[in-house]
């Protein structure tokens, strides 16, 4: 079953209902259904469809000429170049409506120079015809298009009318999408496959978690086990070194003092790689909640945010000649399933983040916070801490591993407030199971202390 980004599509038809012609920058990575949203939209209109290659100008417009050859009744000649070619794209009337005209992977054109864009530009002005069009420049390179496109294209970048990015989709939606899977199954598939429409069309709801990580990430030569071989993108350098380092962060190793230890790399190489990694948006760097208690904050701590690369580096990547001995099945009972439980309790912390956003969006709450993060001290953890401009704050605790949630981890929440130095006006509890007596029985004297259980969620 094919998702279906509505929300984004309705963006896209919104920026082509304008009178005016559009040039509309789409991006998102490789896995967040950028070519189903782009056929989605050209469906029923006038419209052409460029993807361009990583390959010398000559040669771009030597493919992009030979692909019109048979769309197009005019003959074209490769040396009038991209002026020629979106001359005569825009050149006859559109049969209905505007013409759209798709260039996807388009930083492969515009690393090589801005004469593309100038000539989108000029198009987009109707200086090389008259016919209503709107451009749309895809991508599937996000740090490119967010830290390099604008130098590049200096003063050119104005004239994009909009940017869109296609983010990874949120646990609700991944909780319609997998009908037959309850909470503990959701967030096992969520924290391996997170928010890629892709990875979801690969996933089977018929069949259950351990059957799916086995026939999807396990057997040799599946989709899965082939990109988790090649997960680095391409384009960078060394990497043995970044599979160290990943390697590292996958076994906890969180801090750099850590990951120095484990890996021997001076801490000024692992710096820069890390750095690397976070700009591709595979590694984050968990910065605490600014709290009085500043002096208790543990700093300095990392973790790989990308769901898939997280499980592959901490149960594939370190166990793979074992794999290649073994059945997937067998595999899975060894390696996985001891610990898979305990490791799927991160993902079940930003569950309850996202909860608790919902229930923000929809004004549910005592107040509405503005900024919600995670408080990491040296000594415990606060998972979730909201706050306002007027300092009203809100805290929350989740348990997944443990079948109840008792009175004593309360207690643990209240010493790590004290350490934050926070004045909490507001207190949830998530439980994937139960709460003990004592608890609910505080809950109901204090109505600032909230009772979220697996079922609500």
């Amino acid at each position: 079953m094919a998702f279906k980004r509505s929300a984004e599509l309705k963006t896209l038809q919104n920026y082509y209902n304008r009178d005016e012609n559009q040039i509309v920058v789409l991006y998102g990575d490789k896995f967040s259904g950028k070519e189903a949203l782009i056929r989605d939209f050209i469906k029923g209109k006038d419209h052409f469809y460029y993807s361009a290659r990583a390959c010398s100008e000559d040669e771009q417009i030597k493919l992009w000429h030979d692909e019109l050859k048979d769309e197009l009744p005019k003959s074209l000649d490769p040396g009038e170049g991209y002026s020629g070619i979106i001359s005569t794209l825009i050149g006859r009337p559109a049969e209905e409506g505007k013409r759209v005209i798709v260039v996807d992977e388009f930083q492969n054109i515009i690393k090589s120079g801005n004469e593309f864009m100038e000539v989108v530009v000029r198009g987009a002005h109707n200086k090389l015809g008259n016919t209503p069009v709107m451009f749309l420049l895809c991508s599937s390179s996000v740090y490119w298009i967010e830290n390099l496109m604008v130098d590049k294209l200096k003063e050119l970048a104005f004239e994009i009318s909009g940017l869109l990015r296609l983010n990874d989709l949120k646990f609700l939606e991944f909780t319609r999408y997998f009908k037959n899977y309850g909470l503990e199954d959701s967030v096992g598939a969520y924290s391996i496959i997170g928010g890629s429409p892709i990875l979801w069309e690969m996933w089977d709801d018929e069949h259950s978690l351990s059957e799916n990580i086995c026939s999807l990430v396990l057997k040799d030569g599946a989709a899965l086990n082939e990109y988790g071989k090649h997960i680095l993108p391409a384009e960078l350098r060394e990497p043995p070194v970044y599979n160290t380092i990943l390697a590292a962060l996958a076994q906890g190793k969180n801090k750099l003092n850590d990951i120095y230890k484990y890996t021997g790399f001076s801490r000024a190489k692992i710096s820069v790689y890390i750095k690397n990694l976070i700009e591709l948006e595979i590694v984050e760097k968990i910065d605490s909640v600014n709290t009085a208690g500043h002096e208790n904050v543990q700093k300095g701590i990392y973790r790989i945010t990308d769901p898939f690369v997280r499980f592959w580096f901490k149960y594939v990547f370190r166990n793979y000649s074992k794999l290649m001995l073994m059945s997937p099945e067998k595999f899975f009972t060894k390696y996985i399933q001891p610990t898979f439980k305990s490791y799927t309790a991160y993902c079940f912390t930003d569950v309850c983040a996202e909860y608790l956003d919902i229930l923000n969006h929809m004004d549910k709450l005592s107040f509405r916070y503005n900024q919600r993060g995670v408080w990491v001290g040296k000594v415990g953890t606060i998972d979730t801490v909201a706050m306002d401009d007027e300092g009203r704050t809100l805290v929350a605790l989740c348990n997944w591993e443990n079948p109840v949630m008792n009175y004593a981890d309360y207690e643990w929440l209240i010493f790590c407030v004290k350490q934050a130095k926070l004045d909490v006006n507001e207190i949830y509890l998530f439980s994937a199971g139960d709460f003990d007596l004592e608890l609910k029985q505080e809950a109901m004297i204090n109505d600032n202390i909230k009772l979220i259980d697996g079922s609500q969620l």
